[in-house]
């Protein structure tokens, strides 16, 4: 396979990968509202169009595996790379994402959100700190 990291398809197959995985989750979630409103039908229609997302979103990461995590920029594909990927994903959403997003949240005056951001934050630093704990086993 031609390199695809500078290609045009490499930040297709980005885009794709991340515009299927939020829609997968978008349907699960729809899937969860309609379920408590005991809209059965669409909840199981919902469900199976999440699973085809995700399907698709597997497919993106299967081509993306060959090149590079489309997030931390590592090699993708065998355990030890993608605990060291995911984990790198982990510290920059606690250390950098989720500390700007709260404080966007309280210079908008949004505490509610700000507070929610803030229980990202603290969940993502405990996410990091279990995979590189498992990563140095």
């Amino acid at each position: 396979m031609k390199k695809l990291e500078k290609s045009r398809t490499y930040r297709n197959l980005r885009k794709a990968f991340a515009e299927e995985a939020e829609l997968a989750f978008r349907y699960l979630y729809c899937a969860t509202l309609a379920d408590f409103e005991g809209q059965e039908k669409p909840a199981a229609l919902f469900r199976e169009l999440a699973e085809g997302g995700n399907c698709s979103a597997h497919g993106c990461l299967d081509f993306l595996r060959g090149a590079r995590d489309p997030d931390s920029d590592l090699s993708l594909g065998r355990t030890a790379g993608n605990l060291e990927a995911l984990a790198r994903a982990e510290t920059r959403q606690h250390n950098q994402t989720y500390p700007e997003m709260a404080k966007a949240a309280r210079e908008e005056g949004l505490p509610d959100i700000a507070s929610w951001f803030d229980t990202l934050e603290k969940a993502k630093r405990r996410h990091a700190r279990r995979l590189k704990e498992l990563s140095d086993e």
